[in-house]
């Protein structure tokens, strides 16, 4: 392992739908699918735009009703029961190529990694554990693990904190522009990901250091800085 004080940043915090986990997708195909149970209709774009959101505010917004609405709580269990399917079935086929050897090469580079989601903490311990990642992450902060959820820093300093690392020696991973806002509002450099949910422009409208257009590229950002 390298020496942790030679590399740019000591700690790599990721966001984990749409950037480790290829589930935006399916995401939008449950959330319409249980929508139109409860007799609703939403077009894609209103829905892909709550992916990478808390649930109980996506269906709130979706449902134009209280977050502790009897049918908004109903909607949450069945996408809930949806994706649950749906992670059984995909698993490990459900991250991004390159996922699993980028995160083994960062962590042989020296980097400690965690992982900050707007999913709870406990969806995304189960999502990273049906996935074959748990294992590579030091700590994991869901949207429930603070007071405030992206694009507020509260989670990007938590996961510092946990770990140890000055927020100035971390860099954030993230494919919407929350991630980003995130990491520039707690002090931390910020790399997007194009093949998510926000476009490259978006992405470096709100701060981003560097643009990555696959894992591989997101591994080699990183350990040189977010540099060329």
């Amino acid at each position: 392992m390298a020496d942790p004080h030679t590399i740019p940043y000591r700690g790599v915090v990721f966001d984990l739908d749409g950037t480790l986990a290829d589930t935006p997708g399916a995401i939008v195909s449950i959330t319409l699918q249980v929508l139109r149970g409860l007799g609703r209709e939403a077009d894609d774009a209103a829905v892909r735009a709550t992916v990478g959101k808390p649930l109980d505010r996506n269906f709130a917004q979706l449902l134009d009703l209280p977050a502790d609405h009897s049918q908004v709580l109903d909607a949450m269990a069945a996408y809930r029961s949806g994706f649950g399917e749906y992670l059984a079935e995909h698993r490990e086929r459900m991250l991004y190529p390159g996922v699993p050897e980028g995160l083994t090469k960062l962590r042989d580079l020296g980097h400690t990694l965690a992982v900050a989601t707007s999913k709870t903490y406990e969806a995304a311990v189960r999502t990273m554990d049906a996935t074959g990642i748990l294992g590579q992450f030091t700590v994991i902060a869901g949207h429930d693990s603070v007071s405030r959820g992206k694009p507020a820093p509260d989670m990007a300093l938590y996961l510092a904190e946990e770990l140890g690392i000055p927020a100035e020696e971390c860099v954030v991973v993230g494919d919407a522009t929350g991630d980003i806002e995130m990491a520039r509002a707690a002090g931390m450099a910020s790399i997007g990901v194009s093949y998510g949910v926000a476009t490259a422009q978006d992405l470096m409208a709100a701060g981003a250091l560097a643009i990555a257009d696959s894992f591989d590229s997101v591994v080699s950002a990183v350990s040189r800085g977010g540099g060329e």
